[in-house]
């Protein structure tokens, strides 16, 4: 689907781009601007081009499997959240009002492929989003409030420790030129280990810098604590999405459960045979 915008609109969509990408060297983290330089090169990302978001779903797909649904505004907690779970992100189109072309309350096209997109290109931070909507499946209206926190000072406000300095990789920082300093460098920002117990409790700011983040030493440090997190939330059964099918299946019956098992147990021989192969080299 191609979206045809004004001349104001290119213009201003021209200047976010050209003040981010002068940021994104010393305050985005390591996966966001290296999947950022390959989207240059294959996605035709540039200050004077806007990809179509068919494109860059075809990069998404290729690389994590994730693709992009065009949506015409924010949907629900529960129905953006849950898409996540099958891979499918929910993105708007239109441009940010040009008076403020530094700064958006709302999410926009700027928002999602300059932040979300490069970020959903990387396979660990692809499940880690993943994990976010498995765990909204199901789960009561408290919950669904809690996990929208928890998305919230993740993946649109998270920080990352790399290499001992804090990093940003959140859409809402890498989208915003103000807040990404912000989050990284202002002595009035606080600054959390990353819990998601207290992450799914924390209020925040749906105007203006928020004035607490929270940063995990890896991206694999949060996809652990998020699945111990997710086992709290009192569910009626147990889901497990197949990469084969791309849907959800319900593990509700010992014979889809003992199926599940066995799949793992099957990647994990692969697995084994691999680390064998490379100590054997």
């Amino acid at each position: 689907m191609i979206e045809v915008y004004s001349s104001v609109r290119r213009n201003c969509r021209r200047t976010v781009f050209r003040e981010l990408t002068n940021l994104y060297p010393t305050y985005a983290c390591k996966q966001h601007n290296e999947a950022f330089e390959l989207m240059k090169s294959t996605c035709g990302y540039s200050e004077n081009r806007i990809p179509d978001l068919e494109v860059a779903t075809r990069f998404l797909k290729e690389r994590t499997g994730f693709r992009l649904r065009p949506v015409a505004g924010q949907l629900a907690p529960r129905d953006f959240l849950s898409t996540l779970a099958f891979r499918v992100f929910c993105c708007t189109q239109y441009i940010r009002h040009p008076g403020e072309p530094l700064y958006t309350a709302e999410p926009d096209i700027c928002h999602e492929l300059l932040g979300h997109v490069p970020m959903l290109s990387d396979p660990t931070f692809a499940e880690f989003s993943q994990e976010i909507g498995l765990a909204c499946l199901g789960a009561p209206d408290e919950y669904i409030e809690k996990m929208s926190s928890l998305y919230w000072f993740t993946v649109e406000f998270g920080i990352c420790k790399e290499s001992g300095k804090l990093k940003a990789y959140g859409a809402g920082l890498l989208s915003s030129f103000g807040e990404m300093k912000h989050a990284i460098e202002s002595n009035e920002a606080q600054r959390l280990p990353f819990d998601p117990h207290t992450m799914a409790e924390q209020k925040y700011s749906l105007v203006g810098y928020q004035n607490i983040y929270f940063y995990p030493n890896s991206f694999e440090e949060a996809i652990r604590k998020v699945r111990d997190y997710a086992t709290s939330i009192p569910k009626p059964f147990q889901l497990s999405y197949n990469p084969y099918t791309e849907k959800i299946e319900v593990m509700t019956k010992q014979e889809e459960t003992t199926r599940c098992v066995r799949n793992i147990q099957a990647e994990l021989d692969r697995l084994q045979k691999a680390v064998k192969n490379r100590l054997d080299v």
